[in-house]
């Protein structure tokens, strides 16, 4: 995981944690049972008050800007937990160790790096790979489109002897098995009318 984003989980978890500690503790001490034990300077509210009464709340909408402040509000607080959960499965993929022991590859840049490398393969159209790993062995997924008039033996041929072998042989010592599914682009006849 990108250390950058785990400092900002740990930190936003970290003061989401102080909040809610922090506001279940005032309510807890500030009970009947605790409230006469506490000191002269501790905050504790009024008995049966609560923190915005139907009169504060009335007069809170008498405002203009009250309405939409809150929209806007409340509106970009989901937006932002939102664009927070999205950003934690996107990120290059997951981190494949190479031969020495502190190198990393992300696994996204190397399945660019493979389709890159297979598309320029003589009888490729195009190509996609995906890589998910796993702990000791990584997959490649590999999704081919012909050339027209590609032959698929020859051409498989040439993807293991050529991009595939490069993969396996920059994640030596971890075994990587690949999957190839070939398909041919349609050809539409054209019809005169």
């Amino acid at each position: 995981m990108n250390p950058l984003r785990n400092a900002v989980n740990r930190a936003v978890l970290a003061l989401t944690g102080a909040a809610l500690l922090a506001g279940g503790g005032w309510l807890a001490l500030t009970s009947d049972a605790l409230g006469g034990r506490l000191p002269g300077w501790w905050p504790a509210p009024d008995a049966g008050t609560v923190l915005l009464d139907r009169g504060g709340l009335a007069d809170l909408r008498t405002h203009g800007w009250w309405t939409p402040v809150v929209v806007a509000g409340t509106a970009c607080a989901l937006l932002l937990c939102l664009a927070w959960l999205l950003s934690q499965f996107r990120g290059g993929g997951r981190r494949l160790p190479l031969a020495g022991p502190s190198l990393t590859l992300r696994s996204r840049a190397l399945a660019d790096a493979v389709a890159r490398r297979a598309e320029a393969t003589e009888g490729v159209d195009r190509a996609q790979v995906h890589l998910p790993t796993g702990k000791r062995r990584s997959r490649a997924r590999v999704r081919v489109l012909l050339e027209p008039g590609a032959a698929p033996g020859p051409v498989l041929e040439r993807l293991t002897r050529g991009p595939l072998d490069e993969a396996r042989a920059s994640l030596a010592p971890h075994p990587l098995s690949t999957r190839v599914r070939m398909g041919v682009r349609p050809t539409r006849e054209r019809r005169a009318r």
